[in-house]
């Protein structure tokens, strides 16, 4: 028999804008739906991840089976029948690859799971959970479902799109328009040092991909009606542009948080080629991972000799993305 399934999810002042729209889509698909809706400021995103762990130790607690949404995230239509805990959403980057956790299904039977998870977290403090649930994953040996979320090619068969677009596949959407007025603290969060920019620059930078990954309209029509330079406030696909002034945002976040639409990249296919492109190096999450251990106790209660060193892991990593010499 299958599990009743409860969307769960919670969200700050600053993301109640979102709450609506899954709200809506619960209802129209038939879902229960666990959303609070908190009053707490978190000083850091990490510290945000960690009550996130919290919460979902809690849901699963009261609910069994759960499948945790980001606030941001618009369910298109009904999980399949094969999405079975624990799920996971993944990415691949240069070869690099690992965990997503803005769409997660977990239930009773990952409790033990959840314990560690939030445990780990507060080991790491300085790394996101999905960071420590990835390392946890790879310790244990757990077996995740894992569903590669598409960014880029708007044809892909993934069920989750990471944007606002979708197409006959997709069945969870999980735009990154939430970043817009903060960028560079998440990319500090998932990236680490960042190259020596302007702080106007990075955050221009940060939004243009931003546009890219989630923007949903034609954006050759875009870029024509910027090029005329006429219209004050063109709206198109939940976005405004300004063509006077070359500013731009989701309408979420416009007029408040305008971005310079005159920043590299340029196009689509120029944010597309810079994500895709190899790496030379090893990613700032398997650098985290590799550094990353069981305490004894653990690594006797499960049976894990961890002898590894630093560098020793480092290399693990960097053979499984082949990036080792020869």
């Amino acid at each position: 028999m299958t599990r009743p399934l409860t969307v769960i999810s919670y969200c700050t002042p600053n993301f109640r804008c979102f709450s609506a729209g899954l709200r809506t889509d619960c209802e129209r698909l038939g879902y229960s739906l666990h959303l609070e809706e908190i009053e707490k400021q978190f000083e850091t995103v990490i510290q945000a991840f960690d009550f996130k762990i919290e919460f979902i130790r809690d849901m699963v607690r009261r609910y069994d089976q759960v499948l945790w949404l980001d606030v941001e995230c618009r369910i298109v239509k009904h999980v399949p029948d094969d999405w079975r805990s624990p799920l996971i959403s993944t990415y691949t980057h240069g070869g690099s690859s690992g965990f997503s956790s803005g769409v997660l299904m977990l239930d009773r039977e990952q409790l033990e799971l959840i314990e560690l998870w939030l445990k780990y977290a507060k080991y790491y403090p300085d790394y996101p959970d999905d960071f420590v649930l990835d390392f946890l994953s790879r310790s244990l040996s757990l077996k995740f479902r894992t569903i590669p979320f598409a960014l880029y090619d708007r044809e892909s068969i993934s069920p989750v799109a990471r944007g606002l677009w979708k197409n006959a596949n997709t069945v969870v959407q999980h735009p990154t328009i939430n970043r817009w007025a903060e960028p560079i603290k998440y990319r500090r969060a998932f990236s680490g040092k960042q190259r020596d920019r302007s702080r106007e620059e990075a955050v221009a930078r940060q939004r243009k991909t931003i546009f890219y990954r989630n923007f949903a309209g034609d954006f050759d029509e875009v870029d024509r009606v910027m090029r005329e330079g006429a219209e004050p406030e063109y709206r198109a696909a939940e976005w405004v542009f300004n063509a006077v002034d070359w500013t731009y945002a989701p309408e979420l976040y416009w007029p408040q948080f305008p971005g310079d639409y005159a920043i590299k990249p340029r196009s689509f296919e120029k944010s597309r080629e810079y994500y895709e492109q190899p790496v030379n190096s090893i990613s700032f999450r398997d650098r985290a991972i590799a550094a990353m251990r069981l305490d004894a106790e653990d690594a006797r209660r499960y049976g894990l000799e961890q002898h590894f060193t630093f560098r020793q892991r480092a290399r693990q990593i960097l053979e499984r993305v082949g990036l080792t010499r020869r």
